[in-house]
């Protein structure tokens, strides 16, 4: 799903911007033909008053060495800059599905329809019965203000995403079904199911304390029960609802000391695989570490996935 298109121009770098409520975060990754890319750049910096133009112009001129006059350019947007909400399937041309939407999105925002852009996406499984969509909806104001602040950069936008979708691209090789937890910040996390690289399920867990604050002792004394019957309930839905076989893998993408102690505790609770996730070796330098740069990373392969498909 893209928001918005650019032509491509040639280039030796690929940069990837991934805007949260306070800060962006910005990759700039050196192309190899036939090659792993090589990152040369993790940064954030914050966004002061809404200026997302100052923050790209920071980014231009402490990089202006690397010459990245006409790169391309993915902007991820992180859940503080859209909502995404299921919906039935609109009875409308495909051409018009993407426009209509705003008609049906009255009560998921308070912006006026023609404040809206919408777009959504497909997911390969559906209940029985059901022919749903994913509706993602942004501002327009929003991403007008990202067209102008890349073009005055003199970078080439190829796209506009939302985060949801580029987390999949971690797990494009992943054959088997498998169910990951993502600890994207010490307040946000994510279920996602993928079935043969495709995402199939994506749901934000609302309410669960910062994992990383657990003590060895709390866990065995049982503190993950809680996320443990949330993760069931996903599995659940997976299984029961979209008629899929067992679920008995789960890959925890969740920084903090007890990462080990939090996976045996998940074995136990949940008659599950579960491992930890590590970052490609080819990111592993430049790493943030504790995976709020996942988002920027999926984004990252994008192009060449799509690139190796077309």
């Amino acid at each position: 799903m893209r928001f918005l298109f650019g032509k491509k121009n040639a280039s030796n770098y690929q940069l990837v911007v991934s805007i949260n409520a306070t800060e962006l975060r910005f990759l700039v990754l050196k192309i190899k033909t036939e090659q792993e890319p090589e990152l040369i750049v993790n940064d954030v910096e914050p966004i002061k008053n809404n200026h997302i133009d100052h923050a790209l112009n920071a980014f231009n001129e402490r990089y202006k060495k690397l010459s990245l006059e006409h790169a391309p350019v993915t902007v991820v947007l992180q859940p503080a800059h859209y909502q995404s909400t299921t919906v039935e399937r609109p009875d409308v041309p495909e051409q018009d599905l993407a426009a209509s939407l705003r008609f049906q999105l009255d009560e998921l925002t308070d912006m006026s329809p023609d404040e809206m852009v919408t777009d959504y996406y497909d997911l390969p499984l559906n209940a029985s019965g059901q022919d749903k969509i994913t509706a993602v909806v942004a501002s327009k104001t929003l991403l007008s203000q990202i067209v102008e602040a890349v073009a005055s950069q003199s970078w080439q936008l190829d796209s506009i995403t939302v985060s949801e979708v580029v987390l999949k691209n971690l797990f494009q090789t992943t054959d088997n079904a498998c169910l990951v937890l993502y600890g994207l910040s010490k307040s946000r996390y994510v279920v996602q199911i993928y079935r043969a690289g495709a995402l199939v399920f994506t749901r934000e867990l609302r309410g669960v304390r910062d994992l990383s604050k657990y003590s060895a002792q709390e866990i065995e004394l049982g503190a993950l029960e809680p996320l443990a019957t949330e993760i069931q309930r996903s599995m659940d839905y997976y299984e029961g609802q979209l008629r899929q076989a067992s679920l008995r893998r789960i890959v925890l993408a969740i920084a903090g000391p007890q990462r080990e102690a939090m996976a045996e505790s998940l074995r136990d609770l949940l008659a599950a695989d579960v491992e930890l996730f590590e970052y490609p070796s080819w990111m592993s330098e430049l790493c943030e570490g504790d995976f709020s740069d996942l988002e920027a990373l999926g984004a990252s392969l994008s192009s060449r996935i799509e690139g190796a498909a077309q």
